[in-house]
């Protein structure tokens, strides 16, 4: 009994420890936002506790909302424009963009399948909705598109206007603007309803002109949780890796996803093929310096007070488990 009683207690003992040393990671993410898929696959299949963590997913219904939350430490991991995290960094703010997520292979600008206009080149002159904001990435992206390879700038004369992504479709139904720059899933909806059709995607247009891929998303984190829990976002980004290579196998998570915001079995299908190319996992420095040749852009086409400096705390690879 003894014996019995003593290995009984032993089992409980490594399981209590085992469940102690998970450490809760808390997951910052926009609402809708393709993150979901891969942050999803992580926790229903377990893949956070095989690596010591406990993921808690929380969306925001903007991004205000969630990078007031990663400035505020109310999340542990946020994703987000990378643009946005080395400003936030620039001014101080103690964040720092730890790997990559997504090149931008989503994001497209859309106009209605009837348009005359064939390309980004067209747009000259007409009116541009985005959902990113004045100071988004997918904003900035485009507007340097605009600028360095077309020869114009919406944002300077007055031709860019900014609208929550649910309501950039009735602005070009009613015919108030002429595109409008859209990110998945609803990009991928509306070319799947047949009334839409993409003018190019930003990522491919950007490197078209430049000959860098570009990087639209990551995930960051911030300092108090980087000298509190270093191997846990080691750890975190091991759950990532795992995650995406699950979701590259099983397209019935594109399927569920797809159920879940209202998608067509054609829309389900573009938007398992947009993301299986979106997601880059090359985080070295070679990246960041193609990070840094855009930064540079980017302050010339948005003025001074933008990307005026992107200093070296902006990101890290120091979490990257490969290395």
């Amino acid at each position: 009994m003894l014996t019995r009683f003593g290995l009984l207690a032993a089992v409980v003992l490594a399981t209590t420890s085992a469940a102690t040393a998970q450490v809760k990671v808390r997951i910052g993410d926009l609402a809708q936002s393709l993150n979901e898929i891969g942050s999803r696959a992580m926790i229903d299949q377990g893949i956070d506790k095989k690596y010591g963590i406990a993921a808690e997913y929380r969306a925001y219904p903007t991004l205000d909302g969630l990078f007031t939350a990663i400035r505020g430490k109310d999340v542990d991991v946020g994703f987000g424009g990378w643009t946005a995290i080395a400003q936030f960094r620039g001014k101080g703010m103690p964040v720092t963009m730890i790997f990559p997520v997504g090149r931008g292979a989503t994001v497209d600008v859309i106009v209605p399948a009837a348009s005359p206009i064939k390309s980004i080149s067209e747009l000259k002159g007409k009116k541009v909705g985005s959902f990113a904001g004045a100071a988004g990435t997918a904003t900035v992206l485009f507007r340097v598109i605009t600028s360095k390879f077309h020869g114009f700038d919406p944002g300077k004369t007055g031709d860019l206007q900014f609208a929550g992504p649910g309501l950039l479709p009735a602005l070009l139904d009613k015919g108030e603007i002429d595109a409008a720059v859209m990110f998945d899933p609803l990009a991928a909806k509306l070319e799947g309803t047949g009334k839409y059709r993409s003018l190019g995607n930003l990522a491919d247009a950007y490197k078209a002109g430049t000959g860098d891929d570009f990087l639209w998303i990551g995930y960051s984190t911030n300092d108090d949780f980087i000298k509190a829990e270093p191997q846990a976002l080691t750890n975190f980004t091991k759950a990532w890796l795992e995650a995406i290579e699950y979701v590259k196998t099983h397209p019935e998570v594109f399927e569920a996803y797809g159920k879940k915001y209202g998608l067509e079995p054609a829309a389900i299908e573009l938007l398992r093929q947009r993301v299986l190319a979106d997601y880059t996992t090359k985080w070295d420095d070679q990246t960041i310096a193609s990070l840094r040749r855009f930064g540079a852009m980017a302050n010339e086409v948005m003025g001074g007070g933008y990307l005026d400096t992107v200093p070296d705390a902006a990101f890290s690879t120091q979490f990257d488990p490969r290395k």
